[in-house]
């Protein structure tokens, strides 16, 4: 019994660590942090993938925003260690956010890396872009 218990909690723990199981072709790209400031153009329907490094094991998580989820939106993220073992202890996460274009337009996304019980702080990291459908 008390194995059970801890393989499930253990199952409960990884398998919550992806909120989604997407993953993307090959041909669809993959984005990191230098995009703040930029202004990325796509089409309808394209999907795309920003990869943002993570201090999850000091208590911080990215927080965002979408001007207008009509024209795009994050579909889903999950989560990596950015050195591949996942029986590391300490070192860097890597969140991946999956986003999807919809109509045209144009919108803003906003990114703030911080803890969400520490409200007067300042973000550790911040990245806003544009995404541009036609």
């Amino acid at each position: 019994m008390r194995y059970t218990l801890i393989v499930s909690v253990l199952l409960i723990t990884f398998v919550g660590c992806n909120k989604s199981g997407n993953s993307l072709s090959p041909t669809e790209p993959k984005l990191d942090s230098t995009i703040s400031g930029k202004t990325l153009a796509y089409s309808t329907n394209q999907r795309f993938l920003l990869e943002l490094d993570l201090s999850a094991d000091a208590g911080y998580q990215w927080d965002y925003s979408v001007s207008d989820s009509i024209v795009a939106r994050i579909d889903s993220t999950n989560y990596r260690p950015k050195s591949g073992n996942w029986n590391q202890v300490g070192g860097l996460t890597v969140e991946s956010f999956f986003f999807r274009t919809m109509k045209p337009g144009t919108c803003l996304v906003v990114m703030v890396e911080h803890r969400g019980w520490e409200p007067n702080v300042p973000p550790i990291d911040s990245l806003k872009f544009f995404i541009s459908v036609q």
